[in-house]
């Protein structure tokens, strides 16, 4: 009897193995018949079963449905090309002597070569997840190509797509940042440093998680790290272009056009450097320099000229305050800043002259003439900007009430009449 039950047995279990077989091979033949859905449904249930959950036949055909669904057929599982990635590496377990498990039936190119595809999209589609907010997949997506890059032992994810740990960690730091998950964006972008990563933003990045933690100290030291790549990365492009032939145009095109990526990205690395020694007290002097090394990168930015003629007016410097804010004018003549702001420069170089002139007695008419010509002077100079200002800034009334008084010392009596009018008019 006992032995009647042991035959029965060994016949159950042998019918389990032989209906999850034909679930392999019931998946190849659906993938063959291009029926996908089919296909997949049939590989899950071998691949859900302990019986071929390790076979080598299962994962072979497992890689090749996954990757056609991934990179054809995304309707059917948006995700596939996670089990695409771990079916292909699957694929490359080996045995004692040493030898693929799927040898029988694919080479180890072929797999490594839908390795290299997975990785590809991998990194590819993260950068869509991304810019569809979906952060935590995007994250997801970048961390599982860490797996692929052992493997990918001619470095074809590098040489062809340009994908690195480096550039990896960036993406990874970067959707952390729209996560608000600061410990993850310093781990993430920190690895991407250690990695050599090439892009300065990385620095930026970093500066600025240490800026709204008020450690003005290390956001500075990660600026000037980041400044440091800028030069090192734009030298060793410029000893590349040295080497390119002359009639090799599209090669030299597009070495010009990095070096140029890289100077913009040093741009944000300075106007950032600005901020911060100007929230950490460093005298006029320091910022003037670094505000025009970041003039001569941009020499277009009014925004520049007006912040370093600033700085000028601190150290009363008024003649290189004065030519900074024409060439800012001289930019972007709409500039409410620049035109406010030399009004307001004129303006301020008449108070130590109108404090000299109430200092002289009335019988010294002729320096008394002399100091109101230079007044006058001055208020006229001032006068088409602080228009122009008003013009810009109609509701302003303390610069309408200044153009104003300036209108009637200098004798424009309308003038001055009908800015009072408006100015009550918003009253």
């Amino acid at each position: 009897m006992k032995k009647i039950i042991l035959i029965l047995l060994v016949s159950i279990i042998s019918t389990i193995g032989f209906s999850q077989s034909k679930n392999v091979q019931n998946a190849f033949n659906s993938f063959r018949q291009e029926k996908f859905a089919e296909a997949k449904h049939f590989i899950d249930l071998a691949y859900n079963n302990e019986s071929t959950s390790n076979d080598p036949k299962m994962w072979n055909y497992r890689s090749k449905i996954y990757l056609e669904i991934m990179q054809k057929h995304n309707d059917i599982d948006a995700n596939a090309v996670f089990s695409a990635t771990e079916a292909h590496i699957r694929c490359l377990d080996r045995d004692k002597k040493g030898r693929i498990a799927v040898r029988k039936w694919t080479t180890e190119e072929n797999i490594l070569t839908g390795l290299i595809n997975c990785g590809y999209n991998l990194f590819n589609t993260a950068v869509e997840d991304y810019n569809s907010k979906d952060y935590h997949i995007s994250i997801k997506k970048n961390n599982e190509i860490f797996k692929i890059l052992p493997l990918d032992k001619d470095s074809v994810l590098m040489k062809n797509y340009g994908i690195t740990p480096s550039s990896i960690y960036k993406n990874m730091g970067l959707a952390a940042l729209q996560l608000d998950d600061v410990e993850s964006q310093v781990e993430y972008l920190q690895k991407s440093i250690d990695n050599n990563t090439d892009d300065p933003i990385v620095y930026f990045y970093m500066s600025r998680v240490f800026y709204e933690k008020q450690e003005l100290g290390k956001a500075l030291d990660y600026i000037q790290q980041g400044k440091e790549k800028v030069e090192s990365l734009v030298k060793s492009l410029y000893k590349e272009l040295d080497l390119v032939n002359v009639s090799d145009t599209i090669k030299r095109e597009n070495l010009l056009s990095k070096i140029n990526t890289i100077s913009l990205k040093e741009i944000n690395l300075i106007n950032t450097e600005i901020d911060l020694f100007r929230e950490m007290g460093k005298s006029s002097e320091e910022i003037i320099i670094k505000l025009s090394d970041a003039i001569d990168l941009d020499n277009t930015n009014e925004v520049l000229y007006i912040i370093r003629s600033e700085m000028y007016t601190k150290i009363s410097d008024f003649v290189n305050a004065e030519i900074d804010l024409l060439e800012a004018l001289e930019i972007n003549s709409e500039s409410s800043s620049a035109n406010n702001n030399l009004a307001s420069l004129y303006l301020t170089k008449t108070e130590p002259l109108i404090n000299e002139l109430n200092k002289l007695n009335y019988k010294q008419k002729s320096k008394i003439k002399v100091l109101e010509i230079q007044i006058d002077d001055l208020k006229r100079k001032a006068l088409p900007y602080l228009m122009k200002y008003t013009e810009i800034k109609p509701t302003d009334k303390s610069a309408l009430n200044t153009l104003a008084q300036i209108y009637y010392q200098l004798g424009m009596e309308k003038e001055s009449t009908d800015t009072r009018n408006k100015l009550n008019s918003l009253k």
